[in-house]
């Protein structure tokens, strides 16, 4: 398997680039992540949802069976469940996975492994392109500091079986597990890349952690992980990779430090997203605040939303006049599609000679 964590997959859907980059088409998504829900039943000490007010809200049954049976008819190809929620903390999310699948949508899927059940499991297997666990120790001890409730075992437990159920369904479904790397996780690193190899995961994915700017969150400086001592961590754990079990830090993207080699939000045409709360807005810095809001799926379907001119208002506002550089922090999940669609936008001279 070939994975790709720390880019992007634009030159392989070059034609909704040109409709809309080139011919000025307005053009439905490539790609939603949506949070199902504003609550979750964990404390994680990065958690990006403190800085988004979780409200407790949950996108009701109706608005999202509906968004999932909807998105491929507009030529959406794919869903990320994730967000600022828990989402197996909605009950209507295996409903909108089956209508997702079967509707003909590559759908991903991003938990916390707390509460998942042996149905779950198995709806999660059958119809997902790919499954994450998200978790930042291994042990009970830095579990329970990292991630604030005393559940590692519970995990573990759901961890071994989406892997053994994997199996015995014969599921393509990619397995894996996400770090985010703080301070207090620097111990888990390698720990927890031998977890993933033991348990015959597909990898395990080592992220840099997004400080969005807040107080609750900004817990150390970014230039900790230049440290020798961490970058030695990180290719030891690296040089584990098997055949099997792909271990994954996101170099580029931890080198980058939120820094931007682009002015504007140019990709939210392609990639939308909605909160738990089911508003939708260009980006998860962005969630709550109303300026950017496109619509609410409590009110409005997708393609009312999409078609919308209030939707083509806001995209034009992050093209054309948002600054980047002012006006958000973290490392952004826009990241790797911004740099790209920015210098198709500015090319340099002498294009001939590639």
């Amino acid at each position: 398997m070939k994975y790709l964590f720390d880019g992007h997959k634009l030159i392989w859907h070059l034609d909704r680039v040109y409709d809309h980059y080139r011919d000025g088409k307005r053009i439905y998504p490539l790609h939603i992540d949506i949070g199902a829900t504003k609550k979750c039943n964990a404390k994680c000490v990065y958690c990006y949802g403190t800085f988004q007010k979780m409200s407790g809200e949950v996108i009701p049954h109706d608005a999202l069976v509906g968004l999932f049976h909807q998105a491929p008819k507009l030529g959406v190809k794919s869903i990320t469940v994730t967000g600022d929620g828990e989402p197996t903390l909605n009950p209507a999310m295996w409903d909108a996975l089956r209508v997702g699948k079967e509707g003909g949508l590559d759908i991903g899927f991003a938990t916390n492994g707390i509460s998942l059940n042996s149905a779950q499991v198995t709806c999660i297997l059958q119809n997902c392109v790919w499954c994450r666990f998200n978790l930042s120790a291994v042990s009970p001890l830095g579990y329970q500091k990292i991630h604030g409730v005393p559940l590692w075992d519970k995990v573990k437990e759901n961890i071994e079986k989406m892997a053994w159920t994997k199996e015995w369904l014969g599921s393509p479904c990619t397995l894996g597990l996400q770090m985010v790397l703080i301070p207090d996780a620097i111990d888990e690193v390698i720990p927890e890349a031998q977890f993933a190899i033991d348990h015959h995961l597909d990898y395990f994915v080592i992220k840099q952690f997004s400080d969005p700017g807040c107080d609750e969150l900004s817990r150390f400086a970014l230039d900790w992980y230049d440290k020798p001592e961490v970058m030695a961590i990180l290719k030891q754990a690296e040089a584990m990779s098997t055949d099997k079990t792909k271990i994954v830090p996101k170099w580029n993207t931890i080198a980058a430090k939120g820094v931007r080699p682009y002015d504007r939000c140019v990709d939210c045409a392609l990639l939308f997203q909605i909160s738990g709360s089911g508003k939708c807005y260009p980006c998860g810095y962005l969630f709550g605040d109303d300026r950017y809001c496109y619509g609410d799926l409590h009110k409005q379907s997708l393609k009312e939303i999409l078609d919308s001119e209030r939707y083509w208002e806001v995209v034009k506002e992050m093209r054309e006049r948002f600054d980047v550089h002012t006006e958000c922090r973290g490392a952004c999940r826009h990241d790797a599609i911004n740099s790209f669609l920015w210098q198709y936008l500015n090319p340099p001279d002498h294009l001939s000679f590639i």
